[in-house]
């Protein structure tokens, strides 16, 4: 169990256009949905967990998590970050969209050790299938300064961590499951192995 003082945004705000407009977030999961199949994940391995979100808020409060809605609503995840900083009272931060699966057990571990020993500004985790730019850790500076880009009219998640130092975070295939699986349309449901 790993903790060591670290926030974890869930983000949760998006329009689900892919998903014909069906919160993600509420799609079931492994007889839960999904965002609570990410909090049973993530909850061991940090202090706080608070969710980003933009409809059925009361079902999300009803999780036992804050929940904090966009400042400005369909402008996508940056402003989902940036909008739960008053929030944050940790200086080690990881996000994670509600939306992926076999999130490993030492995500947060990894991320965080990597960003403090790098003295990076973000850490990305990069698997086989690419990088995974929302799967990352940061520190409360680095969130505060998201703030300003995106005063600055900054809305692209690539856009603003290629202006940061970055450092990457290898996270491999393990018992056949790929990490950080990303679940965005009803196809990605069919056929999937859920161990």
């Amino acid at each position: 169990m790993f903790k060591n003082g670290i926030t974890c945004i869930i983000l949760a705000g998006g329009q689900s256009k892919r998903m014909g407009g069906n919160n993600k977030a509420l799609i079931p999961f492994k007889n839960h949905t999904l965002i609570e199949h990410v909090i049973e994940v993530i909850q061991p391995q940090v202090d706080r967990i608070i969710i980003s979100a933009n409809q059925d808020l009361a079902y999300l409060k009803n999780l036992g998590y804050s929940v904090i809605e966009d400042r400005i609503r369909d402008q996508g995840p940056l402003i989902g970050i940036s909008s739960v900083t008053d929030q944050i009272k940790t200086t080690n931060v990881v996000i994670t969209p509600c939306d992926v699966i076999n999130i490993p057990k030492d995500y947060a571990e990894k991320l965080i050790n990597n960003l403090n020993s790098n003295l990076s500004d973000i850490a990305i985790a990069k698997t086989n299938s690419g990088i995974q730019y929302l799967n990352c850790a940061l520190t409360i500076n680095t969130i505060n300064d998201l703030t300003i880009e995106i005063e600055k009219g900054t809305r692209r998640v690539s856009k603003w961590q290629s202006r940061l130092k970055k450092s990457y975070v290898k996270f491999n295939d393990h018992d056949g499951q790929i990490p950080f699986m990303n679940l965005n349309q009803p196809k990605d449901f069919v056929n999937l192995t859920i161990t």
